[in-house]
């Protein structure tokens, strides 16, 4: 009878180690489902001159509408390279295999851009303030540290109505960059 009795103890003492530990894995899962919020900070510094700094940042809020989906405003701003930009819009992004610690990322968005070019800034083109639409591509990845924080790596391509970029010796209308961020999810 005592034999018998180890038997259930046993195979008790074993699933309650699988549940725990499935939970625990399931725990660690990145939060990237339904009714999660992202806030995200992102972009690039530069200091040319000591009394210079240069800066194109952006944030984001979002919101997870479905499992991996999210959509939200974001807002920039830069002062780089004698011109200053404010961009406001809306955007939404797709996660992919969100098991994992590594996930991959496709977004889109739309907004409007507003660009002040300093007068004194040398370019091969006409300068002229302008204001526009500004569609934006990007993908990227997000890496986990913990289910609640992310860093993450992304080519972004923004197209606008109107030349608004100081790309080199030029203002375009275009402008391809890597972007470097940390994201938080609660």
């Amino acid at each position: 009878m005592k034999n018998l009795a180890i038997v259930p103890i046993s195979l008790g003492t074993l699933a309650f180690g699988v549940a725990t530990a499935q939970e625990q894995q399931d725990s660690d899962l990145p939060m990237l489902d339904r009714g999660t919020q992202e806030f995200s900070v992102s972009g690039r510094i530069d200091v040319p001159e000591l009394d210079e700094l240069d800066y194109d940042l952006d944030g984001s809020y979002g919101y997870f509408f479905r499992d991996g989906w999210e959509a939200g405003i974001r807002v920039a701003a830069a002062d780089f390279g004698g011109q200053d930009r404010i961009e406001i819009g809306g955007f939404t992004e797709y996660n992919f295999l969100r098991t994992q610690r590594w996930v991959p990322y496709v977004g889109g968005g739309i907004g409007l851009i507003s660009a002040d070019f300093d007068d004194d800034i040398s370019l091969g083109t006409p300068i002229d303030d302008e204001d526009g639409l500004i569609f934006d591509v990007e993908g990227g990845a997000k890496y986990f540290l913990r289910p609640y924080m992310a860093l993450s790596i992304g080519i972004d391509f923004k197209f606008a109505t109107e030349d608004v970029f100081a790309t080199g010796e030029e203002i375009e209308d275009n402008l391809s960059s890597i972007k470097i961020g940390m994201r938080y999810y609660f």
